[in-house]
């Protein structure tokens, strides 16, 4: 089904210029102040990565008094500069690309590897590697992020994949503002009503306990939108969410869930468990990326990306922008797969 998506239009030969450029000049500053660089650089879709180093009686203290002049060589403000030490002469510079495309679903979904286990292409990560959401590891996704930031987004790329890789995985997408996700209704069930929503949570609390009885462990996967929403409309059935959540995928029931805010305390506790991964979007503070992500976020995080916390790893994820005239294409196929089989 990758021919129903639209082609990708990537090209990054402005960025390879501007390292190449960008090099010369770094060397030759470099050499001004007596140093004896070698520079090897890699340039990826978003960020270009330089390596110094240096074999002379310069050490790593001497470089950085240069901070200044190297940001100045790079293109770059003083204050961006990030540098990583990796020894007392090598030194490692990691540069945000001035022309940055977004990433196509085709580009991302034809580097998918398809094997016997129920996993779903999130995006890549810097270096341009595929970066995987596995459900039979995992279990069940939280994300959090501003409105507006590509949580919707998201939601549409994992439901995407799918689609488009999982056709026998059931799933049921509750959507508080009944506009996201409605292109879906004709091979999904798509709830949109707030109370219709709480309903439903009930009832797949229901289901779940009567696929353990019968021991049915075929895959489910369910989608909620804005959390936060139904939890100020019925704080109750934050109790079915827990206990989703914590015991769902025993008979393969996953929960993908998000909120554009954790400061409420039921909203907290509900995001606050180590066991189930976080995909945290853009926060209002470095704060709440530590109460999200349940870690002391490094120095380095920033603020305009989208990270992954699983397995005790912190991975800044690019995300494909999905399309809705996509969407259309694809739902359309597999309806006409569905009638053909019945």
């Amino acid at each position: 089904m990758l021919n129903l998506l639209n082609n990708p239009n990537f090209d990054n030969e402005r960025n390879i210029l501007n390292a190449d450029l960008f090099v010369n000049n770094l060397k030759n500053n470099l050499k001004a102040f007596g140093f004896n660089p070698k520079v090897k650089y890699n340039v990826y879709r978003h960020v270009t990565i330089y390596n110094i180093s240096w074999n002379d009686d310069k050490t790593y203290n001497d470089i950085i008094e240069f901070k200044k002049e190297i940001a100045l060589s790079l293109g770059i403000n003083a204050n961006e500069l990030k540098i990583k030490k990796l020894s007392d002469n090598e030194i490692e510079i990691k540069v945000s690309n001035m022309k940055v495309e977004p990433l196509s679903l085709k580009e991302l979904l034809s580097l998918y590897k398809k094997d016997n286990t129920f996993k779903v292409m999130l995006g890549l990560d810097e270096s341009d590697n595929p970066v995987y959401f596995d459900f039979d590891k995992e279990k069940s996704l939280l994300v959090t992020g501003v409105t507006g930031i590509g949580k919707t987004n998201l939601f549409n790329n994992i439901i995407m994949n799918i689609l488009i890789y999982h056709k026998d995985v059931k799933v049921v997408i509750l959507d508080s503002q009944s506009i996201n996700y409605n292109q879906y209704s004709e091979v999904y069930e798509v709830v949109n009503k707030e109370h219709d929503i709480i309903d439903r949570i009930r009832s797949l609390r229901k289901e779940f306990e009567e696929k353990i009885k019968s021991g049915n462990k075929d895959k489910v996967v369910v989608f909620i939108d804005e959390i936060y929403e139904i939890l100020k409309l019925d704080n109750s059935i934050k109790n079915d969410i827990n206990y989703l959540l914590e015991l769902g995928s025993i008979s393969g029931m996953h929960l993908v869930v998000s909120t554009d805010s954790i400061l409420e305390e039921d909203t907290y506790n509900l995001f606050n468990r180590d066991n189930i991964a976080k995909i945290a979007f853009y926060l209002t503070s470095r704060g709440e990326y530590n109460m999200f992500i349940g870690k002391v976020v490094r120095g380095s995080l920033n603020n305009d990306g989208m990270y992954l916390d699983s397995n005790n790893n912190l991975t800044r994820i690019i995300v494909p922008l999905v399309e809705d005239n996509e969407v259309e294409r694809v739902v359309s196929y597999v309806k006409e797969e569905i009638k053909e089989k019945k």
